[in-house]
C-alpha cells in the first residue's frame, strides 16, 4: 500500500459555522467521535453520527450542508492514496464500539506533536488506522449479505494485505487461514461471485497501471513489485486486462493532465 501522510487534527466545534466548501490536493478520513456531521462531495451526501468514517478523495469538491453542532467531535487526516487502495475500501461507513479506530487517532496526534517526529510510528499507526477500517467495512458486509463467510471474508482480507507477494496463491491463504484450500475455493467464489485467483488478478492489474501512469520504475520493476516473478507473464497477463502492452498503456498516458 503506497501512501503519503500530510497530517492530522481533532476538531471540537464551538456551536458556530460549517466545514468549509473547497478542493484539496489530497485525500482525507473523517471520524465522528460525538454527535453529528453533515457533509457532500460533489453530488453525494453523508450525515455521519459517532463511529462513522468517511473518505473524501483529492480534487473533489466538498463541504458542510449544516452549521457544527456544539457537541460534534470529529478526527481528520491527509494523506494521499498512491496505488488507489481506497479502491478497496467503502466510502463511508460504521465502526463499533470497541473499534481501536479513536485510540489509534489519538495515539496519532501525540506522536505528531512530539518535537522529533518518527515516521515509522506514524506510519505503522495509518496502516492500522486502515486496516480497523477494513475490518469494520469486512464484518458489515459479511452482516448484510450472509453468503459471505468469515473464512471467506478473512481470505479476501489476506488477499488485500499480500497481493504484492509473488508467493501468495489459494493454497498460501488456505494454509495461512488453517482450512482447506478446495474449500476455501468453493466459499470464496460462492461468496464474491469469483475466483480467489481472478481477484488477486484484478488487484495486481490495477495495481500495475497505478505504478505504468505514476513512476518511473521499469516494467521488469514493475512486474516484480506487482508479485510476478516472469516478466513475460506479467507482460501478457496485462495484455489480456487492458488489450495494451504495458508499454503502449503507459505511452498513452504521458505526457497528460492529471487531476490532483
Amino acid at each position: 500500500m503506497l501512501y503519503q501522510i500530510y497530517n492530522a487534527g481533532k476538531f471540537i466545534s464551538r456551536g458556530m459555522g460549517k466545514h468549509i466548501t473547497r478542493v484539496i490536493d489530497s485525500d482525507e478520513l473523517i471520524y465522528v467521535l460525538r454527535g453529528t456531521l453533515h457533509m457532500f462531495e460533489e453530488d453525494s451526501s453523508f450525515t455521519l453520527t459517532a463511529g462513522s468514517f468517511l473518505f473524501l478523495r483529492k480534487g473533489r469538491k466538498h463541504g458542510g450542508t449544516a452549521p457544527y453542532p456544539k457537541d460534534l467531535i470529529f478526527f481528520w487526516l491527509h494523506f494521499q492514496d498512491m496505488d488507489n487502495f481506497l479502491d478497496t475500501l467503502p466510502r463511508t461507513g460504521q465502526c463499533k464500539e470497541d473499534s481501536f479506530l479513536s485510540t489509534y487517532l489519538q495515539n496519532f496526534l501525540v506522536e505528531q506533536s512530539r518535537r522529533n517526529i518518527d515516521r515509522k510510528i506514524l506510519d505503522l499507526l495509518f496502516l492500522l488506522i486502515i486496516q480497523e477500517i477494513r475490518r469494520a467495512a469486512e464484518r458489515e458486509e459479511t452482516e448484510k449479505n450472509p453468503t459471505v463467510t468469515p473464512l471467506a471474508g478473512a481470505a479476501k482480507e489476506y488477499l488485500l494485505l499480500h497481493y504484492k507477494e509473488d508467493d501468495l496463491s489459494l493454497s498460501s491463504a488456505a494454509e495461512n487461514l488453517h482450512c482447506n484450500t478446495e474449500y476455501l475455493g468453493r466459499i470464496f467464489h460462492s461468496s464474491f461471485g469469483k475466483s480467489f485467483s481472478s481477484m488477486l488478478n484484478d488487484k495486481r492489474m490495477q495495481y500495475a497501471s497505478f505504478l505504468l501512469r505514476e513512476s518511473s520504475m521499469s516494467i521488469k520493476e514493475i512486474a516484480l513489485a506487482c508479485g510476478f516473478r516472469d516478466p513475460g507473464y506479467f507482460h501478457r497477463k496485462f495484455h489480456l486486462y487492458y488489450a495494451l502492452s504495458p508499454s503502449k498503456y503507459r505511452s498513452g498516458h504521458l505526457p497528460g493532465h492529471k487531476n490532483c
